[in-house]
Formats: structure tokens, sequence, C-alpha cells
């Protein structure tokens, strides 16, 4: 069972010292949003006291004892005050101590392409957009290369934003694809990770032709199913020169979106399930079964 970590505040009746914290570090305390703290004080030697806590002067009701649980769910500096009353309604001291909160870590990924050749260069750009109030932001990247995929950098922390640039190699007949997986942290100055952050995962898919366009098809860069008679589907000409072709239309994320039959019978027109996709670049790749490797490239859908 996970055990809550425990913060000290250590007073009593007639004897009061400091807030204190676990393994008796003093306040104040360091914390991210939407974690939860354990704090308590030590009673003094009389029983019966009640006990009243505050955060940022107002009263947090239903805690009377000397032990109080929060959520803190959003970032800023906070104060936290706690006050004794013994069983004769004698006062102690108001004691207190200060809460910093920090925003959860994040991270910002944007990458040049999502499908690429066989022996072409990507770029992955990170930046952190996260404003901390205490801490360093570092992040874990974590690299998972498909089988038959060389050229991917490795693991690493890093404790500031790094492009990750990258000439990728398939050494297979398939499709495959690398997945970068970025989880933002935060560290004290000490060094001790505290907090975690929401992980961002991208995937780079590296088709094993060298060639992106071949000079015998006409593959037009764009067209436009507006339904005006005018390049209302995807023609290629010179595509019925290869009556085994088969060509495959992928979104930005590497989803197949439409798959023709063989030769390329009916050219695309747009859609995906029958329904008309939003105006954009897809990725095509074009697999003529003729023992040269696939061609591969992107065509606009403009309305």
């Amino acid at each position: 069972m996970l055990k809550r970590p425990l913060y000290l505040i250590a007073l009593g009746i007639l004897q009061f010292i400091t807030f204190r914290s676990a393994g008796q570090m003093t306040m104040p305390d360091h914390v991210c949003a939407g974690q939860t703290r354990h704090y308590y004080v030590i009673p003094g030697p009389v029983t019966g006291s009640k006990y009243t806590w505050w955060v940022d002067g107002s009263v947090m009701s239903g805690f009377n004892d000397s032990e109080f649980i929060y959520t803190w769910n959003s970032s800023n500096t906070f104060l936290l005050e706690v006050q004794e009353l013994s069983a004769d309604g004698c006062p102690g001291p108001k004691k207190s101590g200060q809460v910093f909160v920090n925003p959860l870590p994040e991270i910002h990924i944007s990458s040049s392409d999502s499908l690429i050749c066989d022996g072409e260069s990507v770029t992955i750009s990170v930046q952190n957009p996260s404003g901390l109030i205490w801490g360093k932001w570092i992040y874990d990247l974590i690299v998972e290369p498909d089988v038959g995929i060389t050229g991917n950098t490795i693991n690493g922390t890093y404790t500031k934003p790094v492009n990750v640039r990258e000439t990728l190699f398939n050494n297979d007949n398939e499709i495959h694809k690398v997945v970068y997986r970025f989880i933002p942290g935060i560290v004290t100055d000490e060094g001790v990770r505290s907090c975690e952050g929401k992980e961002v995962k991208i995937a780079v898919w590296v088709y094993p032709g060298l060639r992106c366009k071949e000079a015998f098809l006409e593959i037009p860069n764009a067209f436009s199913p507006d339904g005006d008679g005018i390049n209302d589907v995807w023609n290629i000409k010179g595509i019925h020169l290869y009556p085994s072709a088969v060509i495959i239309i992928y979104n930005r994320w590497g989803q197949m979106l439409w798959k023709s039959e063989r030769g390329y019978p009916v050219p695309w027109d747009g859609k995906f399930r029958g329904e008309d996709l939003p105006v954009d670049s897809y990725h095509y790749f074009i697999k003529l079964y003729n023992g040269s490797r696939p061609i591969i490239g992107t065509v606009t859908l403009v309305r």
C-alpha cells in the first residue's frame, strides 16, 4: 500500500517549536499540483486539545485534531497555519509555514515529419513551457525503435531542451517506426525527483524506399475534391503501367486512411470511410511490385 509522506509541524501547549517535515527537514514544504500531503503536530502533555488549520487565512473545516491531510490542486505559494486550543480553552500561539506548489511539469514536442524514406533525416523539437516556483525542470527520453531500424539516438535524461536530429535507416522491406517518449519531471536543488508530468509520445515511420518519387510517374502534389469536376480525384499518370501497384494513404500520425485495389483502378477521392477529410497534407505509399523500392511522398488536399 502506498504511504503518504508525513510533514511534521511539531508544537504543543506551552512548548512550541518550528514546523517540521519528514526526515526532520524544516518547513517550507515543496509540492506539485495534484499531490496530497499529510501534516501533523506533536501534542502537548495534556490531552483533549483541539486544533484549527488555515490555508491562506481560510479555515479548513472538518480538521479539528493534530493531523491535516490536504491536496494542493493549484500552483502558487500558500501559507499553512495551525493553532492548538487546550481542553480548558487556553489557546496556543499560531504556528505557520509556507507551501510552494509547482504546476505539473509539461513538455512540448513537434516533429519536422512523421513519415520519411530510408536514409532521410527528421528533427524533433523540444520546448519547456513550464514556469516553476521551485526546483529544476528535466525530462527523460525513451527511444523504442522497431526491429530493422537503425540510426536512432539512445535513451537519456536531459536538464534543458535538446532537439533530436536523426538520420534513420530501415533495413527491412516493410514500413517500421521509431517511438520517442518524453517524460517531464521536477527535481529539487539536491537532485531528488519530486514530480512527474504527462508523457508525450511521437512516432516517426520509416519506409524502406530510397526514392520518394519516380520520374516515370506523374504524381500530383495536390488535388481538390470539391465536386466541380476538375481534379476531384487523385489521378496518377503512368500508374496503368503497373497493374499490380497498390497505393496507401496515411495521415500525419501514421494512421492508414485509404488503400487502393491492385492497379489503382479507382483513384482516391479524398475520403475516409465515406467522409470528406479536412484540408491537410497526407502521406502516400506506392508499392509497384516490380522489384523497385516503394515510393513515398505527400499530397495536399485542398477545397
